[in-house]
Parts: structure tokens; sequence; C-alpha cells
């Protein structure tokens, strides 16, 4: 049977929140390495600035609407609701590893959102709120100086890129994981 995981609003939200990382990954790794050809690939530096800013504004606005539909919507409460973890969580933890070490012969049967899904959507909001907060400490550094000190932007600059590089790498372990998975099943299901 057939179960749909996201609709379509979450559909809109997931794409544009993908977008956004992508271009804010090219953009923001261009802006730190200057001299690679990936910022040669992107151009100016004035342009690599103003693609980041405007991605930047995306995944802000996406964020700042998820939040509105976690509150505001019933789909949206449910979302949340099906996020939380739960202790049946802890057990399918458990139960995977018991699998996948061959201690049983069951897999556990995972609800609409399993553990790694939950891990990593928190990982995502916690992620956004980081890079938002240093990333919005940075774009108006002349500001934050007015009622910060220095090093508060230098500790801003270095959690910005700390979080980025810890992010990107998560992305491309977990499409991965998910392309080696797919493969995987479609093998399974291909056999007589």
């Amino acid at each position: 049977r057939s179960i749909i995981r996201l609709t379509v609003n979450q559909r809109v939200q997931h794409w544009l929140l993908l977008t956004s990382f992508i271009a804010l990954v090219l953009s923001g790794f261009a802006l730190q390495y200057p001299d690679s050809w990936l910022a040669w690939a992107l151009g100016s530096e004035y342009l690599r600035r103003i693609v980041h800013r405007i991605a930047a504004v995306v995944m802000l606005v996406v964020g700042i609407y998820h939040l509105g539909y976690l509150a505001f919507s019933k789909e949206g409460r449910s979302w949340t609701r099906d996020m939380l973890p739960r202790s049946k969580d802890v057990q399918d933890v458990t139960a995977n590893f018991s699998y996948y070490l061959g201690v049983s012969k069951v897999r556990p049967k995972i609800a609409r959102f399993g553990y790694a899904e939950k891990a990593e959507y928190w990982a995502v909001v916690w992620g956004t709120i980081i890079m938002g907060l240093t990333g919005l400490m940075i774009w108006f550094k002349l500001g934050v100086f007015a009622v910060l000190p220095r090093w508060a932007i230098d500790i801003a600059l270095a959690i910005h890129f700390y979080e980025a590089v810890l992010a990107t790498l998560a992305i491309i372990i977990t499409a991965a994981s998910a392309t080696n998975g797919m493969s995987k099943s479609s093998m399974r299901c291909n056999r007589p």
C-alpha cells in the first residue's frame, strides 16, 4: 500500500529548503575559498555574495513559514506530533541494531517517521536557527558591533563556517546512504 509521507505544502517547503541550501553551500564555500575552482565557476565575489544572501533570505522565510505552518495548521500540528521523539524510537534503535548485527532476524516496524528521520528533522531545525542567527550577525556586523564586542563576530564566523561544514557533510552522507539503500531495495525487489 502507498503512504503519502509529504503533502504538496510540505514538498514545496522541502524543495525551497533544498534549493536554498544548495545555493548557500556553493556560494558560501566559494566565498570562504575565493581562490578555488568553485569561486571561479560562480563568478565575481559580488555575485557570490548576492546569491548567498538571496538564498539565505529564502531559507529564513521558509523557516519562519514552517514555524507558522507547525503552529497554525492542523497538518502542521500533526507533523509536530509525528516528529516528537517517543520511547518507541529508543526501542526501534535497539531493534534495528539487533537486526543489523544479526542478533534478530526481524526488522522493527517503523512508524510514519522513524528515529533517523526525526533526528535529521531536528538537526535541520537546529542548524537553520544557528546558521540564521550567525549569518544575520555576519551580514549586519556593523549594527552588531554597536551592541557586542568584536570577538562575538569572530565566534559567529567560526560557528557559521563549522556548522556549514557539518551540515554539508551530513547531507552528503544522508544522500549517499539513501541512494545506497534505494539501490539495495530495488535489487531485492527484482530478484525472482
